[in-house]
């Protein structure tokens, strides 16, 4: 067992992008061009960007994107991609913002997928993002529903066991968030680690405005 996430992630990376995590990236990624209305104006930034599965969906829709994580590995086989793929919006970059290392930048959109469950302090964050953004900017955070701990098993800082919509609302309004609203997203069927039965977890959007 990896004793931390940075080092689960950096061993992961070369292998992260099976098939169930494409298909969960690809129905994020529609979800948020569902609900946010992209423009190739717009700045953005992937919070947690992994292999930038959404950030090279989402970026042809867009001015640029900065997608940033704490994995070494994970930025270069997107750095891989982008190189495969031409793409010149894309800019990985080595930060951690739950540790307060933050980008120069500000943004249009900050969006992120799956992350925010690895983050202890979930009310700093989102005052991050907040900071971050330029008014009207939007966040757009996908994360799993409350959940027994199944599906993450072993896998270490997991802080939280999905999130219950309502107080996550109230955390993005505590923040100064408004127009904050929630969809499903997607459905994830996976065995749970607990149970050793195969279950569905439950993955929503949640978007709210810097006014």
């Amino acid at each position: 067992m990896m004793k931390t996430a940075k080092e689960y992630f950096n061993a992961s990376a070369t292998k992260w992008d099976k098939p169930m995590r494409v298909v969960l990236a690809h129905s994020v990624a529609d979800a948020i061009t569902n609900t946010v209305n992209l423009s190739k104006s717009m700045n953005a930034m992937e919070f947690g960007c992994g292999t930038g599965l959404i950030s090279m969906s989402l970026a042809p829709m867009l001015k640029s994107v900065l997608a940033v994580d704490m994995s070494e590995n994970m930025l270069a086989t997107l750095e891989e991609k982008i190189r495969e793929n031409q793409v010149e919006n894309i800019i990985p970059r080595h930060l951690d913002l739950a540790r307060g290392e933050l980008p120069t930048e500000r943004f249009d959109l900050i969006f992120s997928s799956m992350a925010l469950h690895h983050i202890q302090d979930v009310e700093s964050l989102l005052a991050r993002f907040f900071q971050l953004l330029n008014p009207g900017g939007k966040v757009a955070i996908a994360d799993l529903d409350a959940e027994d701990g199944g599906f993450h098993g072993d896998i270490p800082d997991v802080f939280h066991l999905g999130f219950d919509r309502q107080e996550l609302r109230d955390k993005l309004k505590g923040k100064g968030f408004s127009a904050i609203h929630a969809v499903d997203a997607h459905i994830i069927k996976k065995e749970n680690a607990n149970t050793g039965q195969v279950e569905e977890f439950s993955v929503f959007l949640v978007t709210a405005v810097k006014e």
